[in-house]
């Protein structure tokens, strides 16, 4: 019972320097807008004005590249995407989010924080991410059809031009006759 009384207080002692946070992959939710570019949640607001160092390694890899930078103020819930205004016809978002650039299409990362505010250091967990594939431009589906009432506005305003045409020759000929 004397042996577990030591490492019961250094248990605690750990438990107590660890103050991990943790980040989350929303794929499927949030998709990156680039094959080259991922979205990582910033770190929780009492981390605020910390320097934070966010490394992304590939997946079978073991060195990385580090993003440096100090975490922003919150202004209020810190999720990925908060609504900031909501009415019946529109809805108005704010993305709170590190993005990560020239990333290779179609890999796996690995992403983790490490926090440093005062003499603290908070480490995150570590979360695999990946970049979509890249894609030819003949298989995208723009969605850029034309609608039957863009054709019909097409043909009015070519039929107005073509009679304010004829409209402006005929001024300027009955004018000259003067």
């Amino acid at each position: 019972m004397s042996f577990l009384m030591p490492t019961l207080l250094l248990l605690v002692l750990l438990d107590l320097g660890a103050a991990d946070f943790n980040i989350s992959s929303l794929s499927g939710l949030l998709s990156p807008a680039l094959a080259e570019s991922l979205l990582v949640a910033l770190p929780p607001c009492h981390l605020t004005g910390g320097k934070a160092s966010l490394s992304v390694r590939r997946v079978n890899e073991t060195k990385g590249i580090t993003h440096n930078f100090t975490v922003t103020p919150c202004r209020g819930r810190r999720d990925l995407v908060s609504v900031v205004y909501s009415s019946g016809s529109f809805t108005v978002t704010r993305l709170n989010a590190y993005q990560l650039t020239n990333l290779v299409p179609g890999t796996s990362y690995f992403v983790s924080y490490s926090v440093e505010k005062g003499n603290a250091v908070e480490h995150s967990n570590r979360v695999r991410m990946a970049t979509l594939p890249r894609r030819k431009v003949e298989t995208l589906g723009l969605g850029m059809a034309r609608t039957g009432g863009m054709i019909v506005i097409t043909v009015l305003l070519s039929v107005a031009m073509f009679l304010l045409v004829v409209g402006f020759i005929v001024a300027l000929a009955l004018g000259a006759r003067k």
